[in-house]
């Protein structure tokens, strides 16, 4: 879906849609960053531990361990 596209969907729904949208959107917000501050407070205890703290930060551990191996 193009920006254009989106804004033009998004133009269509009425004031009460979008700030139904809203919410859920800052719901989904405020609960990523429970789950992480959660996650970072607690040390990973097992490889699945650390690859949901990567992915809860945005990282790929299997590329960065990719190229890790590459400069050994």
């Amino acid at each position: 879906m193009t920006e254009d596209e989106l804004i033009s969907r998004l133009r269509s729904l009425s004031s009460e849609q979008l700030d139904a949208i809203h919410d859920r959107l800052m719901d989904t917000v405020k609960q990523k960053e429970a789950k992480k501050a959660h996650l970072t407070k607690l040390p990973p205890r097992t490889s699945n531990d650390l690859e949901a703290l990567a992915d809860l930060q945005g990282l790929d551990l299997s590329s960065l361990l990719r190229e890790a191996k590459r400069y050994s």
